[in-house]
């Protein structure tokens, strides 16, 4: 790509120098807001409503009603919530045809020129410096309007919105793709601990009925037995008379990833740890979360420090020695099958749970203690195999999406010169 003549010094850090015919201008100099149309309905109005028109909050639509307030192209962005500092979905996006918006979200039209421009210009901004509220983060209409902006002449707009098109959906089908194999694999990595904890490694075992309807058939030398029975669940929690000084390292049921991986471990002195910052940890301690929406977050510990605690919302399963390989039972509470058992039994509404009670009473399945350590070495084989796959085609991911990032960045900045 080739270069403008001239460029001239935007005045915003993080865009540099822009063309010298380009227009640095606030927000509201070009863009007008029809915030006063917006009218929230509550959950209770649009469960009476058909579900025909897109109701769109903060990150996009949340719902369908049989009601419209506007028609036609508009842009929206997020006026509160996380998203405004995680952007883990788009701050600023399109919304076309018929449509409903509720209080949540700004709604914006440019003046002239390419609604497309403006919104791949919006999304690249770091809007923090912009947003009040700490418990609340919020992006007002004051705020807002008062954004510097990088305003090129429309042909240009439409030029540059054709070519960010045009880039971004190739970029787009390519990370698609990458995300529907790195699905398939987790998928795989799944299939093959569930058959191994459940059938073996012998395709041609002689099976026998576990006589439990959602478990079926099981190899006729394995045995089915209460969880309470070949484990302890271990309610030990760190001793109240702990100084409050003594530096802990604690495991939230948020810290935990699905592969059983610690995404972060909180460092806290005793007297800042949250009251269900409590349970001990041992040697080979299974930690499986007890609350619904946390499920994946299973993890096996090996050698940990000795202040490394976890949730109360984990039970903490050690397996009896003479019974069980530990990572063998690791990867059986990781099956889906016991996944699904533990949605099963959880009761509650808003915060479902299973209780330590209710998990002990539950069914496993008990092969020789050296078959278990057979199939525990060859899954460990395995899904490190399939793990890597996966690291190496989210790392291509990543790098697809900073390549997106950079290419919308040097195009509504002006670094490079898009022909049409």
């Amino acid at each position: 790509m080739s270069k403008y003549e001239k460029y001239k010094p935007s005045g915003i850090e993080w865009i540099g120098e822009v063309p010298e015919h380009w227009k640095v201008k606030h927000l509201k100099r070009y863009l007008n807001f029809y915030n006063n149309i917006r009218i929230p309905l509550s959950s209770e109005e649009r469960a009476d409503l058909e579900n025909i028109y897109d109701y769109y909050g903060a990150s996009g639509v949340i719902d369908k009603v049989d009601r419209y307030l506007f028609d036609g192209d508009y842009i929206l962005i997020g006026e509160d919530g996380a998203n405004l500092l995680d952007r883990n979905s788009p701050l600023a996006f399109k919304a076309s045809g018929k449509f409903w918006v509720n209080n949540h979200a700004h709604i914006l039209k440019p003046i002239n020129g390419s609604i497309d421009y403006y919104i791949y210009f919006l999304e690249n901004i770091d809007f923090t410096v912009f947003i009040t509220g700490s418990a609340q983060p919020k992006l007002t209409i004051e705020e807002l309007s008062g954004v510097r902006i990088v305003v090129p002449p429309t042909d240009e707009q439409l030029t540059i919105a054709n070519f960010l098109n045009a880039e971004t959906q190739k970029l787009d089908r390519l990370i698609t793709n990458k995300k529907v194999q790195a699905t398939k694999l987790k998928e795989l990595r799944q299939i093959e601990i569930n058959n191994a904890v459940t059938k073996g490694l012998n395709p041609d075992v002689e099976l026998k009925d576990s006589g439990i309807d959602w478990l079926g058939k099981i190899p006729k030398h394995w045995e089915v037995k209460r969880l309470k029975n070949v484990t302890y669940i271990n309610q030990e929690v760190i001793n109240e008379k702990t100084s409050p000084d003594y530096e802990l390292k604690y495991i939230d049921i948020g810290n935990v990833s699905s592969n059983g991986e610690f995404i972060e471990l909180q460092e806290m002195t005793f007297s800042e740890a949250p009251s269900r910052a409590r349970r001990k940890l041992r040697h080979n301690s299974i930690i499986l979360s007890t609350v619904r929406t946390y499920l994946r977050a299973i993890a096996f510990l090996q050698n940990p420090d000795a202040n490394i605690i976890a949730s109360t919302g984990f039970a903490v399963i050690d397996a009896f020695e003479n019974l069980f390989d530990a990572k063998y039972l690791f990867y059986q509470m990781t099956s889906q099958i016991v996944v699904e058992r533990v949605i099963a039994y959880s009761e509650g509404v808003s915060y479902p749970a299973i209780s330590s009670t209710t998990l002990g009473d539950m069914k496993i399945i008990l092969p020789p203690k050296n078959e278990q350590e057979i199939i525990s070495n060859h899954l460990e084989r395995r899904t490190n195999e399939i793990d890597k796959l996966i690291k190496n085609i989210e790392e291509q991911i990543e790098k697809l999406q900073e390549l997106r990032k950079i290419k919308i960045y040097e195009a509504v900045t002006g670094k490079i010169k898009v022909s049409a």
